[in-house]
């Protein structure tokens, strides 16, 4: 028997949408806080689900309706039994300027979900850290490298090619203090 929504976290909800529409031939992707809030053993925990695809919004807005979801004014889906918000945000995917072509898919006691990677993650928070001085983002990315690995390089290297390398160091030092 499926778990209700009004019992689910929003790891279980990403994995029932995200069934649910696979199901309909629709490929949807959890981006943004979503991704932390999973990474992160709810350390964070989002009030929102972002969610990226290429198919139509019309036929998106049908197939939620199915499983009693409501469209608003504002773009986002509701649904009675839930306290997340369902977004579905535009693509491309991309963290800062770098396109993002490979994603992660995790099991859940629901199903499964595809999303951004842990090191996709830190660098979409890095980004709203590096061109908001969002705060909040930056301890985001900090409690992903806390709960699983990514690649630091990577990071590194993508902060350069963004025109972050001075706040990248200030990150860094912030990650290095947290790993000791």
């Amino acid at each position: 028997m499926l778990k209700q929504l009004s019992t689910m976290n929003i790891e279980e909800l990403a994995s029932y949408i995200y069934e649910f529409l696979k199901n309909k031939e629709i490929e949807v992707i959890l981006v943004g806080g979503a991704c932390v809030s999973v990474y992160s053993k709810n350390a964070y925990i989002s009030g929102d689900l972002d969610l990226i695809t290429y198919h139509e919004g019309k036929k998106i807005k049908q197939l939620l309706s199915e499983i009693g979801f409501e469209y608003t004014k504002s773009r986002y889906f509701i649904h009675k039994n839930t306290e997340f918000i369902v977004e579905f945000v535009n693509p491309p995917i991309s963290v800062g300027n770098e396109p993002v072509h490979n994603f992660a898919t995790i099991k859940t006691s629901i199903g499964e979900i595809k999303l951004l990677t842990p090191t996709d993650t830190v660098k979409d928070r890095l980004s709203a850290y590096y061109h908001w001085n969002d705060d909040q983002s930056l301890e985001q990315a900090l409690l992903v490298i806390k709960e699983v690995p990514v690649d630091i390089k990577n990071i590194e290297e993508w902060s350069g090619r963004e025109g972050f390398s001075e706040k990248y160091q200030i990150f860094y030092k912030k990650y290095l203090k947290g790993i000791n």
